[in-house]
Protein backbone atom coordinates (compact mmCIF):
# COMPACT_ATOMS: atom_id res chain seq x y z
CA UNK A 1 0.00 0.00 0.00
CA UNK A 2 1.16 4.01 -0.88
CA UNK A 3 1.18 6.28 2.14
CA UNK A 4 -2.15 7.65 2.83
CA UNK A 5 -3.78 10.35 0.85
CA UNK A 6 -5.12 13.14 2.79
CA UNK A 7 -8.93 14.62 2.34
CA UNK A 8 -8.13 17.57 3.32
CA UNK A 9 -5.79 20.11 0.62
CA UNK A 10 -4.86 23.35 1.32
CA UNK A 11 -4.09 25.85 -1.26
CA UNK A 12 -1.91 29.04 -0.72
CA UNK A 13 -4.16 32.22 -1.20
CA UNK A 14 -4.42 33.38 -4.29
CA UNK A 15 -3.10 37.14 -4.95
CA UNK A 16 -5.66 39.69 -5.35
CA UNK A 17 -6.33 40.08 -9.17
CA UNK A 18 -5.03 44.15 -9.23
CA UNK A 19 -4.54 44.21 -12.47
CA UNK A 20 -8.41 43.47 -13.37
CA UNK A 21 -9.36 46.86 -12.13
CA UNK A 22 -9.27 49.62 -14.52
CA UNK A 23 -6.32 51.72 -14.85
CA UNK A 24 -7.18 54.82 -12.91
CA UNK A 25 -8.65 53.04 -10.05
CA UNK A 26 -5.74 50.24 -10.25
CA UNK A 27 -3.34 53.06 -9.98
CA UNK A 28 -4.79 54.51 -7.26
CA UNK A 29 -5.37 51.73 -5.24
CA UNK A 30 -1.26 50.55 -5.79
CA UNK A 31 -0.76 54.13 -4.74
CA UNK A 32 -2.05 53.99 -1.36
CA UNK A 33 -0.88 50.59 -0.82
CA UNK A 34 2.78 51.42 -1.22
CA UNK A 35 2.03 53.97 1.79
CA UNK A 36 -0.67 52.77 3.93
CA UNK A 37 0.99 49.07 3.54
CA UNK A 38 -2.12 47.21 4.54
CA UNK A 39 -3.49 44.04 2.73
CA UNK A 40 -4.13 43.95 -1.30
CA UNK A 41 -7.19 42.90 -0.52
CA UNK A 42 -8.20 45.25 1.71
CA UNK A 43 -7.23 48.42 -0.14
CA UNK A 44 -8.83 46.56 -3.75
CA UNK A 45 -12.25 46.72 -1.11
CA UNK A 46 -12.16 50.47 0.05
CA UNK A 47 -11.88 51.93 -3.27
CA UNK A 48 -14.56 49.86 -4.97
CA UNK A 49 -16.83 51.00 -1.61
CA UNK A 50 -15.66 54.62 -2.41
CA UNK A 51 -16.51 53.97 -6.07
CA UNK A 52 -19.84 52.41 -5.19
CA UNK A 53 -21.36 55.10 -2.71
CA UNK A 54 -20.24 57.33 -5.48
CA UNK A 55 -22.17 56.47 -8.81
CA UNK A 56 -24.94 54.04 -6.87
CA UNK A 57 -27.27 56.64 -7.74
CA UNK A 58 -26.71 56.95 -11.34
CA UNK A 59 -27.66 53.76 -12.79
CA UNK A 60 -29.06 50.29 -12.58
CA UNK A 61 -27.70 47.38 -14.53
CA UNK A 62 -30.20 45.15 -16.67
CA UNK A 63 -28.83 41.71 -17.05
CA UNK A 64 -31.27 40.21 -18.85
CA UNK A 65 -35.64 41.35 -19.69
CA UNK A 66 -37.14 41.67 -16.13
CA UNK A 67 -33.69 40.96 -14.17
CA UNK A 68 -32.41 44.55 -13.25
CA UNK A 69 -30.64 45.52 -9.93
CA UNK A 70 -28.84 48.11 -8.21
CA UNK A 71 -24.65 48.71 -8.95
CA UNK A 72 -24.80 48.96 -5.16
CA UNK A 73 -21.81 46.75 -3.47
CA UNK A 74 -21.50 45.25 -0.07
CA UNK A 75 -17.99 44.34 1.00
CA UNK A 76 -16.52 42.32 4.16
CA UNK A 77 -12.77 41.91 4.55
CA UNK A 78 -12.02 39.63 7.45
CA UNK A 79 -8.88 41.30 9.45
CA UNK A 80 -7.57 41.42 13.17
CA UNK A 81 -7.39 44.83 14.48
CA UNK A 82 -4.43 47.09 13.22
CA UNK A 83 -4.69 46.16 9.93
CA UNK A 84 -5.91 50.04 8.54
CA UNK A 85 -9.44 49.69 7.53
CA UNK A 86 -9.78 53.05 8.72
CA UNK A 87 -6.71 54.75 7.51
CA UNK A 88 -7.08 53.14 4.17
CA UNK A 89 -10.91 54.20 3.80
CA UNK A 90 -10.17 57.89 4.71
CA UNK A 91 -7.64 57.76 1.89
CA UNK A 92 -10.35 56.84 -0.64
CA UNK A 93 -12.91 59.05 0.78
CA UNK A 94 -11.27 62.09 0.89
CA UNK A 95 -13.41 63.77 -1.80
CA UNK A 96 -16.75 61.96 -0.82
CA UNK A 97 -16.24 63.93 2.72
CA UNK A 98 -15.30 67.30 1.49
CA UNK A 99 -18.27 66.90 -1.33
CA UNK A 100 -20.40 66.42 1.56
CA UNK A 101 -18.88 69.05 3.34
CA UNK A 102 -19.29 71.57 -0.03
CA UNK A 103 -22.92 70.21 -0.09
CA UNK A 104 -23.79 71.32 4.10
CA UNK A 105 -22.36 74.68 3.44
CA UNK A 106 -24.71 75.52 -0.23
CA UNK A 107 -27.68 74.27 1.91
CA UNK A 108 -27.03 76.47 4.85
CA UNK A 109 -29.43 79.12 3.41
CA UNK A 110 -32.04 77.10 2.58
CA UNK A 111 -32.06 75.09 6.03
CA UNK A 112 -32.30 78.56 7.91
CA UNK A 113 -35.32 79.66 5.59
CA UNK A 114 -37.19 76.07 6.09
CA UNK A 115 -36.58 76.51 10.11
CA UNK A 116 -37.94 79.77 10.07
CA UNK A 117 -41.24 78.67 7.44
CA UNK A 118 -41.57 75.87 9.64
CA UNK A 119 -41.75 77.43 13.12
CA UNK A 120 -44.36 80.24 11.52
CA UNK A 121 -46.38 76.88 10.21
CA UNK A 122 -46.42 75.26 13.49
CA UNK A 123 -47.96 78.09 15.39
CA UNK A 124 -50.30 78.50 12.42
CA UNK A 125 -51.38 74.79 12.84
CA UNK A 126 -51.05 74.73 17.00
CA UNK A 127 -53.35 77.91 16.61
CA UNK A 128 -56.01 76.37 14.28
CA UNK A 129 -56.28 73.52 16.73
CA UNK A 130 -56.77 75.12 19.78
CA UNK A 131 -59.53 77.40 17.65
CA UNK A 132 -60.87 74.05 17.10
CA UNK A 133 -61.10 72.78 20.87
CA UNK A 134 -62.36 76.02 21.64
CA UNK A 135 -65.33 76.32 19.10
CA UNK A 136 -66.12 73.05 20.16
CA UNK A 137 -66.25 73.65 23.49
CA UNK A 138 -68.87 75.96 22.79
CA UNK A 139 -70.66 73.72 20.67
CA UNK A 140 -70.69 75.78 17.51
CA UNK A 141 -70.00 74.19 13.94
CA UNK A 142 -66.01 73.55 13.45
CA UNK A 143 -66.24 71.76 9.76
CA UNK A 144 -64.53 75.16 7.86
CA UNK A 145 -62.31 75.45 10.77
CA UNK A 146 -61.39 71.71 10.01
CA UNK A 147 -60.94 72.45 6.41
CA UNK A 148 -58.83 74.76 6.58
CA UNK A 149 -56.40 72.27 9.40
CA UNK A 150 -56.72 70.08 6.64
CA UNK A 151 -55.27 72.85 3.79
CA UNK A 152 -52.23 74.18 6.37
CA UNK A 153 -51.28 70.22 6.86
CA UNK A 154 -51.07 69.94 3.20
CA UNK A 155 -49.07 72.82 3.11
CA UNK A 156 -45.99 72.39 5.11
CA UNK A 157 -43.22 72.87 4.24
CA UNK A 158 -40.75 70.27 3.29
CA UNK A 159 -37.49 69.80 5.08
CA UNK A 160 -34.08 70.73 2.64
CA UNK A 161 -32.82 67.33 2.16
CA UNK A 162 -28.57 67.98 2.47
CA UNK A 163 -27.13 64.59 1.05
CA UNK A 164 -25.13 62.78 3.72
CA UNK A 165 -23.30 59.63 2.02
CA UNK A 166 -20.68 58.54 4.78
CA UNK A 167 -22.18 56.48 8.01
CA UNK A 168 -20.23 54.83 10.33
CA UNK A 169 -21.74 52.76 13.26
CA UNK A 170 -25.05 53.35 12.61
CA UNK A 171 -28.03 50.57 14.06
CA UNK A 172 -30.02 49.43 11.07
CA UNK A 173 -33.33 51.65 12.48
CA UNK A 174 -31.09 54.61 11.90
CA UNK A 175 -29.78 54.03 8.55
CA UNK A 176 -33.25 52.78 7.39
CA UNK A 177 -34.74 56.43 8.56
CA UNK A 178 -31.79 58.71 7.27
CA UNK A 179 -32.61 56.74 4.19
CA UNK A 180 -35.91 57.59 4.25
CA UNK A 181 -36.19 61.16 5.08
CA UNK A 182 -33.13 62.56 4.79
CA UNK A 183 -30.93 61.44 1.72
CA UNK A 184 -31.98 58.01 0.06
CA UNK A 185 -27.77 57.48 -1.16
CA UNK A 186 -25.62 56.34 1.40
CA UNK A 187 -22.31 54.10 2.14
CA UNK A 188 -21.42 52.22 5.57
CA UNK A 189 -17.90 52.40 5.89
CA UNK A 190 -16.80 51.33 9.17
CA UNK A 191 -13.72 48.88 10.51
CA UNK A 192 -16.09 47.92 14.02
CA UNK A 193 -18.90 47.07 11.35
CA UNK A 194 -21.85 46.93 14.20
CA UNK A 195 -24.65 47.67 11.85
CA UNK A 196 -24.04 43.87 10.97
CA UNK A 197 -22.63 42.03 14.00
CA UNK A 198 -23.22 44.72 16.80
CA UNK A 199 -24.88 43.43 19.65
CA UNK A 200 -27.39 46.19 19.27
CA UNK A 201 -28.27 45.27 15.50
CA UNK A 202 -28.06 41.44 15.79
CA UNK A 203 -29.46 39.87 19.09
CA UNK A 204 -32.58 37.98 19.00
CA UNK A 205 -35.26 38.85 16.89
CA UNK A 206 -33.75 41.83 15.44
CA UNK A 207 -31.67 39.79 13.77
CA UNK A 208 -34.17 38.43 11.05
CA UNK A 209 -35.69 41.98 11.07
CA UNK A 210 -32.36 44.02 10.02
CA UNK A 211 -30.79 41.10 8.07
CA UNK A 212 -33.97 41.17 6.08
CA UNK A 213 -33.44 45.67 5.63
CA UNK A 214 -30.22 45.04 4.20
CA UNK A 215 -31.12 42.55 2.59
CA UNK A 216 -33.70 44.96 0.58
CA UNK A 217 -31.70 47.86 0.33
CA UNK A 218 -28.82 45.44 -1.91
CA UNK A 219 -31.97 44.44 -4.16
CA UNK A 220 -33.07 48.06 -4.34
CA UNK A 221 -36.44 47.33 -2.91
CA UNK A 222 -39.08 48.61 -0.73
CA UNK A 223 -39.25 48.34 3.48
CA UNK A 224 -41.92 49.72 5.62
CA UNK A 225 -40.60 50.33 9.04
CA UNK A 226 -43.95 50.13 11.23
CA UNK A 227 -43.90 52.37 14.82
CA UNK A 228 -46.28 52.03 17.25
CA UNK A 229 -44.96 55.45 18.97
CA UNK A 230 -44.23 57.39 16.28
CA UNK A 231 -44.94 57.84 12.54
CA UNK A 232 -44.16 55.00 10.51
CA UNK A 233 -42.11 55.41 7.16
CA UNK A 234 -41.34 53.49 4.00
CA UNK A 235 -37.57 53.06 2.66
CA UNK A 236 -38.32 53.47 -1.06
CA UNK A 237 -35.74 54.27 -4.00
CA UNK A 238 -32.83 54.19 -1.83
CA UNK A 239 -29.49 52.53 -2.36
CA UNK A 240 -26.86 51.76 0.16
CA UNK A 241 -23.44 50.30 -0.32
CA UNK A 242 -21.53 48.72 2.53
CA UNK A 243 -17.69 48.13 2.92
CA UNK A 244 -17.04 46.49 6.38
CA UNK A 245 -14.21 44.92 8.04
CA UNK A 246 -14.34 42.60 10.98
CA UNK A 247 -12.37 40.58 13.55
CA UNK A 248 -12.35 36.54 12.46
CA UNK A 249 -14.00 36.11 15.78
CA UNK A 250 -16.46 38.55 15.44
CA UNK A 251 -18.03 36.49 12.53
CA UNK A 252 -17.76 33.34 13.91
CA UNK A 253 -19.84 34.31 16.79
CA UNK A 254 -22.48 36.04 14.70
CA UNK A 255 -22.50 33.30 12.22
CA UNK A 256 -22.89 30.93 15.24
CA UNK A 257 -26.06 33.22 16.85
CA UNK A 258 -27.75 33.65 13.82
CA UNK A 259 -28.43 29.89 13.88
CA UNK A 260 -28.51 29.62 9.94
CA UNK A 261 -30.37 32.99 9.12
CA UNK A 262 -27.09 34.37 7.63
CA UNK A 263 -26.56 31.93 5.30
CA UNK A 264 -30.43 31.03 4.88
CA UNK A 265 -31.45 34.15 4.16
CA UNK A 266 -29.18 34.89 1.30
CA UNK A 267 -27.39 37.49 3.67
CA UNK A 268 -23.69 36.36 3.06
CA UNK A 269 -24.34 35.93 -0.01
CA UNK A 270 -24.57 39.53 -1.19
CA UNK A 271 -20.93 40.48 0.00
CA UNK A 272 -17.67 40.33 -1.62
CA UNK A 273 -15.96 38.68 1.01
CA UNK A 274 -12.57 38.63 1.41
CA UNK A 275 -9.93 37.21 4.00
CA UNK A 276 -5.94 38.67 3.17
CA UNK A 277 -3.17 37.75 4.95
CA UNK A 278 -2.07 40.32 7.02
CA UNK A 279 0.77 42.10 6.30
CA UNK A 280 1.64 43.44 10.53
CA UNK A 281 5.32 42.87 11.25
CA UNK A 282 5.98 43.53 7.63
CA UNK A 283 5.34 47.64 7.31
CA UNK A 284 8.71 49.44 8.12
CA UNK A 285 7.83 53.17 8.53
CA UNK A 286 7.31 55.29 5.63
CA UNK A 287 7.31 59.06 5.36
CA UNK A 288 4.39 60.50 3.31
CA UNK A 289 4.62 61.25 -0.05
CA UNK A 290 4.35 65.09 -0.50
CA UNK A 291 1.93 64.10 -3.78
CA UNK A 292 -0.88 61.76 -3.95
CA UNK A 293 -0.91 61.76 -8.47
CA UNK A 294 -3.04 58.88 -8.82
CA UNK A 295 -5.45 59.31 -5.85
CA UNK A 296 -5.79 62.96 -6.77
CA UNK A 297 -7.15 61.65 -10.38
CA UNK A 298 -9.26 59.39 -8.71
CA UNK A 299 -10.75 61.75 -6.48
CA UNK A 300 -11.14 63.95 -8.91
CA UNK A 301 -13.16 61.70 -10.93
CA UNK A 302 -15.18 60.72 -7.50
CA UNK A 303 -16.18 64.14 -7.31
CA UNK A 304 -17.55 64.34 -11.23
CA UNK A 305 -19.81 61.11 -9.95
CA UNK A 306 -20.95 62.57 -7.43
CA UNK A 307 -21.74 66.32 -8.82
CA UNK A 308 -24.69 64.33 -11.06
CA UNK A 309 -26.94 64.82 -7.89
CA UNK A 310 -29.85 63.03 -8.38
CA UNK A 311 -33.58 64.85 -8.90
CA UNK A 312 -35.54 62.79 -6.11
CA UNK A 313 -38.81 61.43 -6.97
CA UNK A 314 -42.40 61.77 -5.10
CA UNK A 315 -41.33 58.94 -2.79
CA UNK A 316 -38.36 61.18 -1.48
CA UNK A 317 -35.78 58.50 -3.55
CA UNK A 318 -34.20 57.91 -6.85
CA UNK A 319 -35.10 57.44 -10.25
CA UNK A 320 -31.63 56.43 -11.84
CA UNK A 321 -31.27 55.34 -15.85
CA UNK A 322 -30.40 51.94 -16.95
CA UNK A 323 -27.34 50.74 -18.19
CA UNK A 324 -27.27 47.47 -20.67
CA UNK A 325 -24.47 45.10 -21.61
CA UNK A 326 -23.10 45.18 -25.34
CA UNK A 327 -23.64 41.53 -27.27
CA UNK A 328 -20.35 40.56 -26.71
CA UNK A 329 -20.42 41.61 -22.68
CA UNK A 330 -23.78 39.85 -22.41
CA UNK A 331 -22.36 36.71 -23.61
CA UNK A 332 -19.23 36.87 -21.74
CA UNK A 333 -21.73 37.55 -18.58
CA UNK A 334 -23.62 34.43 -19.89
CA UNK A 335 -21.21 32.41 -19.99
CA UNK A 336 -19.91 32.95 -16.73
CA UNK A 337 -23.70 32.65 -14.72
CA UNK A 338 -23.68 29.13 -16.90
CA UNK A 339 -20.16 28.24 -15.16
CA UNK A 340 -20.98 29.20 -12.01
CA UNK A 341 -24.44 26.89 -12.50
CA UNK A 342 -22.54 24.04 -13.59
CA UNK A 343 -20.57 23.92 -10.11
CA UNK A 344 -23.77 23.95 -8.02
CA UNK A 345 -24.72 20.64 -8.40
CA UNK A 346 -23.44 17.76 -6.18
CA UNK A 347 -19.79 17.26 -6.34
CA UNK A 348 -19.60 20.68 -7.66
CA UNK A 349 -16.87 22.95 -6.63
CA UNK A 350 -19.26 25.20 -5.40
CA UNK A 351 -21.75 22.75 -4.03
CA UNK A 352 -21.10 23.70 -0.39
CA UNK A 353 -21.29 27.61 -1.32
CA UNK A 354 -24.98 27.35 -3.08
CA UNK A 355 -26.13 30.53 -1.54
CA UNK A 356 -22.83 32.84 -2.32
CA UNK A 357 -22.39 31.48 -5.83
CA UNK A 358 -25.59 32.24 -6.93
CA UNK A 359 -25.07 36.08 -6.20
CA UNK A 360 -22.04 35.94 -8.07
CA UNK A 361 -23.05 36.89 -11.27
CA UNK A 362 -25.75 39.54 -10.17
CA UNK A 363 -22.20 40.77 -8.78
CA UNK A 364 -20.31 40.70 -11.98
CA UNK A 365 -22.84 42.75 -13.27
CA UNK A 366 -22.94 45.36 -10.41
CA UNK A 367 -19.06 45.71 -10.60
CA UNK A 368 -18.95 45.82 -14.84
CA UNK A 369 -21.60 49.01 -14.29
CA UNK A 370 -19.39 50.42 -11.53
CA UNK A 371 -15.99 50.46 -13.68
CA UNK A 372 -18.17 51.49 -17.22
CA UNK A 373 -19.78 54.38 -14.47
CA UNK A 374 -16.15 55.09 -13.84
CA UNK A 375 -15.01 55.38 -16.90
CA UNK A 376 -17.33 56.35 -19.27
CA UNK A 377 -20.18 57.50 -16.47
CA UNK A 378 -23.63 56.85 -18.31
CA UNK A 379 -22.71 56.81 -22.18
CA UNK A 380 -22.96 53.70 -23.99
CA UNK A 381 -23.77 50.05 -23.44
CA UNK A 382 -21.71 47.85 -20.49
CA UNK A 383 -18.16 46.43 -23.16
CA UNK A 384 -17.02 42.52 -22.41
CA UNK A 385 -13.52 43.93 -21.50
CA UNK A 386 -15.51 45.70 -17.99
CA UNK A 387 -17.61 42.16 -18.01
CA UNK A 388 -14.18 40.22 -18.13
CA UNK A 389 -12.26 42.53 -15.26
CA UNK A 390 -15.64 41.55 -12.96
CA UNK A 391 -15.26 38.14 -13.68
CA UNK A 392 -11.86 38.00 -12.49
CA UNK A 393 -12.49 39.91 -9.31
CA UNK A 394 -15.50 38.12 -8.45
CA UNK A 395 -14.41 34.99 -8.67
CA UNK A 396 -10.93 35.73 -6.63
CA UNK A 397 -14.02 36.67 -3.63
Amino acid sequence: WHGLLSLLHENEPSPYPLDALPSGLGEAVREVLDFVQCPMALAACSALSALSVSAQHLANVRRAEGLTSPVSLYTLAIAESGERKSSVDKHFTTAITAWEANQAEIAKPNVKRYQVEHDSWSMQYEGFKQKIKETAKQQKPTENLTTHLHQLKHDEPMPVRVPRLIYGDATPEQLSYALAKHWPSAGVLSSEAGIVFGSHGMSGDSAMRNMALLNVLWDGGTHTIDRRTTDSYKVQDARLTMGLAVQADTVRNFFNNSKGLARGTGFLARFLVAWPDSTQGNRPFKEPPTSWPKLTVFSERITQLLNKIPELNDAGGISPITLDFSSDAKKAWVNFHNDVELELKQGGDLCDAKDVASKAADNVARLAALFHLYEWQSEGAINKDLVARAIDIVTWH
